[in-house]
């Protein structure tokens, strides 16, 4: 039994394709074990979570989206980071000094100044096939990133924006996807700056995060530093990939030829924590 009392989140971190087929599996891995995490009271999602989180909350057949992994090329053309952009990238982390949202700020601008890879017809084609859903589960938010001040956004089914339009801001890596314009303003990929955004999740009482990319840059904390301070007020579990899900992701988060593998992998991870997950979520 559980207590009515108790409130539960389930964060859905970024991490490019592969962070798709890699959550995938995992929640496929602990739904083959018992373990549903879809009755959380909220699910945020950020980049590449918002779409799982997307999917997972609207009850899509899980079974036939992790077989959809093996044909993720299909749909997703593979994207690299240029050089130039990920030096774009890093001089955001310098000259933001740990702030936030200097640091969104700094990514806001290398998305308007470096322009993406891909045009929006594209995009919105790629964001089309990832979802299962065009409504708004009512339990989910999406994570997005003003790209003027860098601030970071929580959008919900009373935000007047799609599920389409906000999964699509969430995920626009500046300079690889495009910037998303909606509520006159822009907006990118809210996961640049954390790509967990964990700590969203505060005031819930048991958490659960999955975090395709945790590591911390220059100033800004590791998902294992948000969930260090969650489990200050909560309980909550960081759930990373491990070592073969690293290795099945390869070199480029970008790439759907991995999408299969990273799935594979996750779901011998979810069943692997089953037990721990079910512990804590109950």
């Amino acid at each position: 039994m559980t207590s009515t009392n108790t409130t539960r989140a389930l964060v859905l971190g970024g991490g490019g394709i592969t962070g798709i087929g890699w959550e995938v599996g995992v929640l496929a891995g602990l739904l083959n074990k018992g373990v549903d995490l879809r009755d959380a009271d909220t699910v945020i999602g950020t980049s590449a979570g918002s779409f799982v989180g997307a999917n997972y909350t609207s009850g899509a057949d899980w079974e036939a989206l992790f077989a959809d992994q093996a044909r993720a090329a299909e749909h997703e053309p593979v994207m690299r980071t240029d050089p130039a952009v990920y030096q774009r990238w890093a001089e955001a982390f310098r000259s933001g000094a740990g702030n936030p949202e200097a640091v969104g700020a700094g990514f806001g601008h290398v998305a308007r100044s470096h322009g993406a890879q891909t045009d929006a017809e594209t995009r919105r084609a790629v964001v089309r096939a990832r979802l299962r859903t065009t409504e708004w589960p009512v339990n989910l938010r999406v994570a997005v990133t003003e790209a003027d001040t860098g601030r970071l956004h929580l959008l919900s089914p009373d935000s007047a924006v799609s599920i389409e339009t906000a999964t699509a801001a969430s995920g626009a890596v500046p300079g690889i996807w495009p910037t998303v314009h909606f509520d006159g303003r822009e907006w990118i990929d809210a996961g640049m700056v954390s790509a967990a955004n964990a700590t969203l999740a505060a005031g819930h009482d048991r958490i659960v995060v999955l975090a395709p990319m945790y590591e911390g840059h220059a100033g800004i904390p590791s998902a294992q530093d948000d969930v260090s301070r969650l489990n200050q007020t909560a309980r909550a579990l960081l759930v990373v990939p491990d070592e073969a899900s690293r290795e099945a992701f390869g070199p480029n988060p970008y790439d759907p030829a991995r999408a299969h593998a990273a799935a594979e992998a996750g779901r011998r991870q979810g069943r692997a924590i089953a037990a721990e997950v079910q512990a804590l979520w109950t």
